[in-house]
């Protein structure tokens, strides 16, 4: 009895197809992995402006091609690595500001709880401030979009500050918000240059917390 033939799978080019792009995906994967890697030890090696990206591709063990079609340029690489922990520092912010507490003092908790959790990535976070002024108008606006997740607490609770009647109806509460996140991201540089711990610089931020909150507070009835 002759044995019948198997008819040949009709689905076997999709899934050779997609085989394939899963294969490309991983691949581009382990490429982005290998760069953030090399990027993070040679930042924290030469420093970022010092670093190459032809160094981070052949620390990486990649060609500088993979580096372009993989990152836009070497300030999308230092964000890439940055953002890296803002999921977390997201969760430790909304971990300390939530609770039956007033805006006010939310931001003082957000703002601790925010530099204990990046003081080990000091030198990182200097080097995105740094290279924030040189950096194009397009990556501006992808960086503020990035640092929505982590910051959106602080316009949030001045939200919820004038919702309560913490501060005064007549604030510009979009000029308050960018104030206080001001003045988050400046006091990393008083701490560098000062060699302040994360406790003295919350101790900062709480400090113009209150100068900016009692600026906007209600004013007495008469005054």
């Amino acid at each position: 009895m002759s044995r019948k033939r198997k008819a040949p799978d009709s689905k076997e080019p999709q899934k050779k197809a997609a085989k394939l792009r899963m294969s490309r995906s991983q691949s581009k994967q382990i490429t982005r992995e290998k760069l953030l890697a090399a990027a993070r030890a040679l930042f924290s090696a030469k420093g970022y402006q010092e670093a190459t990206l032809r160094e981070v591709a052949k620390h990486a063990g990649v060609s500088v091609g993979s580096v372009f079609t993989t990152f836009e340029s070497k300030e999308d690489v230092l964000f890439a690595i940055a953002a890296e922990g803002y999921e977390a520092l997201a969760e430790a912010i909304d971990t300390e500001a939530s609770g039956p507490l007033s805006a006010r003092e939310k931001l003082k908790r957000g703002f601790r709880a925010a530099y204990a959790h990046e003081v080990d990535r000091h030198a990182l976070l200097m080097a995105q401030i740094g290279a924030s002024w040189t950096w194009s108008h397009a990556f501006e606006a992808k960086s503020q979009e990035r640092l929505a997740k982590p910051f959106g607490f602080i316009g949030r609770l001045v939200q919820e500050a004038a919702a309560r009647g913490e501060v005064r109806a007549d604030v510009d509460l979009a000029t308050l918000a960018d104030m206080l996140l001001s003045a988050y991201l400046r006091n990393y540089r008083h701490a560098w240059y000062r060699g302040l711990s994360a406790a003295h610089m919350a101790d900062m931020g709480e400090r113009q917390i209150d100068i900016l909150f009692d600026g906007a507070a209600p004013r007495p009835s008469g005054a």
